[in-house]
């Protein structure tokens, strides 16, 4: 069986199988009008009415969210949507959102829509919705993508950025997120952040498995 990691290498899938393997969710308080186009076309896709079930928010257990900014979240948070996202990305930066929503982009939204990864109106049509989400499914099976979430939640912590690229990658890579601990250790002293961090790595591995079954 092919094992990436004995290689240290990072292969690529097409786009087809990852469509296959990918989980989609939406979250919204009203009908979801392409759930079934998506579901023809080979895509695994969950619509909740709200949020059902916060763990699963938090532990990156979904590839791809659709998150409306009104009407879901209500018991959990009094920004709805917005709130929703602003705790996935304490808690999980490594998680995909894409926001959508009937509202206008007004200024009372607009740290919505910054959050997010990607952001539609519920306006648009099925070719649009579904060219974004496989642009971000790329992007969720891509190392790049993690290290660029390593380097971004580290910040300015590290004075040289190319070296914390080059260990993210080898942490990944040799399914050892300790390592990457250990580099951090004496230039991260926030926990938390050293903790989100490291959780991107668990999460890249975990990710980077669906090529092993």
């Amino acid at each position: 069986m092919f094992d990436f990691f004995k290689r240290n290498d990072w292969p690529t899938k097409p786009l087809e199988e990852i469509r296959k393997r990918a989980r989609l969710l939406v979250i919204d308080d009203e009908n979801f009008i392409y759930k079934d186009l998506f579901t023809r076309d080979g895509y695994v896709i969950d619509k909740w009415d709200d949020v059902e079930d916060l763990p699963k928010l938090e532990e990156n257990y979904y590839d791809v969210i659709l998150l409306d900014v009104q009407g879901v979240g209500k018991q959990l948070s009094a920004e709805q949507g917005l709130g929703i996202l602003q705790h996935i990305r304490k808690t999980t930066p490594a998680q995909i959102v894409i926001a959508f929503s009937n509202a206008d982009y007004s200024l009372r939204y607009q740290d919505f829509f910054k959050l997010a990864d990607a952001t539609l109106s519920k306006g648009a049509d099925y070719v649009e919705f579904k060219r974004t989400v496989d642009q971000l499914l790329l992007q969720r099976f891509s190392l790049g993508f993690y290290v660029a979430k390593v380097s971004f939640v580290i910040g300015g912590a590290v004075d040289d950025p190319e070296r914390l690229e080059k260990e993210t990658r080898k942490a990944i890579l040799r399914k050892k997120p300790g390592n990457l601990k250990k580099y951090l250790a004496d230039k991260v002293f926030d926990p938390k952040t050293l903790d989100l961090a490291v959780g991107i790595i668990e999460i890249a591995i975990k990710v980077a498995s669906v090529w092993k079954s």
